[in-house]
């Protein structure tokens, strides 16, 4: 019992299972039958199960024609090889969907504006799971670095080192204060002007939030209130608290009912998006697929591509 098996145990037990079952059903030539279920030489067939028997070491049939039936020992057998076989099936469908799983991590501005996009052709053109963690910056960055996603999707000043990236977009930045507050909108706002503006803003952690203060933190102005997503700013905005910034993609313009915004990008840092990933899955099929999705669907969104 203790060698190795000798041919291949998985088919062998499949073509077991189905001989008993036609042994069962009482059929006069059993061998017969189910060598012509499995497309084989009957000789073959006989040949397997008799492979089974020796590696097993007692016999798994006795009687002859009709009179064919299981031992205790074939009963037991065809019993353990069903469990066995489901859990191949299983295994083989695990592992199929493992290989086409592609998660990525990205900021709220990618994982609103631009993954359901992808997420929507995905489900119809390929079986690629996308599975979506939402994390930016560092973050981001650190859960591509360990492994513990394919791929991530990070606005930044340049593409970090040590990881392939290719370019999505450059950021926009808006600023977006109160419906009622038709001069703070106005195309032309200054540094100055933001600065005396009570402001609504992100975490420390948030690339935006840094991107900022960096600019309006030496004229004066400071943090009102900090939240944790920009639906939540947006509503602090609508109710009149102050005002806050949101980065978009291209193409994309602030489109919510009880606030005003204008376009500031030029007046703060460059910031770009890029989708990165570890040299290693950075090849694989489904990952480049979902990367190249990823770019197309963000070029269609920038109005400087021809």
């Amino acid at each position: 019992m203790d060698a190795p098996y000798q041919g291949d145990l998985l088919v062998h037990l499949s073509s077991f299972v189905v001989l008993l079952r036609n042994v069962r059903a009482g059929l006069p030539s059993a061998f017969e039958r189910t060598a012509h279920d499995l497309k084989l030489d009957r000789s073959v067939l006989r040949r397997r199960i008799r492979t089974l028997s020796e590696w097993i070491g007692t016999p798994l049939l006795r009687g002859r024609g009709t009179r064919l039936v299981a031992t205790d020992a074939g009963a037991r057998l065809e019993e353990r090889a069903g469990t066995m076989i489901s859990i191949a099936r299983e295994l083989a469908n695990d592992v199929r969907a493992a290989r086409e799983r592609v998660v990525v991590a990205c900021t709220g501005t990618i994982t609103t504006q631009l993954i359901p996009e992808v997420l929507v052709e995905l489900e119809r053109v390929r079986p690629i799971r996308l599975a979506v963690r939402r994390a930016g910056g560092s973050a981001c960055e650190q859960l591509v670095r360990s492994g513990d996603v394919d791929i991530g999707v990070l606005r930044t000043e340049s593409a970090p080192a040590g990881l392939m990236s290719r370019h999505l977009a450059d950021d926009r930045l808006w600023l977006v204060v109160p419906a009622g507050r038709t001069s703070r909108a106005k195309r032309t706002v200054t540094l100055d002007e933001m600065a005396t503006l009570p402001l609504v803003l992100y975490g420390s952690s948030s690339r935006t939030s840094t991107r900022v203060m960096d600019r309006l933190g030496p004229r004066g102005a400071s943090v009102r209130v900090e939240v944790d997503g920009r639906a939540s700013a947006l509503a602090y905005v609508r109710a009149g608290f102050g005002a806050t910034f949101l980065s978009l993609l291209p193409g994309h313009a602030v489109d919510e009912e009880g606030v005003r915004a204008c376009d500031v990008t030029p007046l703060f840092a460059p910031s770009r998006f890029y989708v990165i990933g570890r040299r290693e899955r950075w090849g694989d099929a489904a990952v480049r697929d979902v990367v190249a999705r990823l770019v197309d669907r963000a070029r269609r969104r920038r109005p400087d591509v021809r």
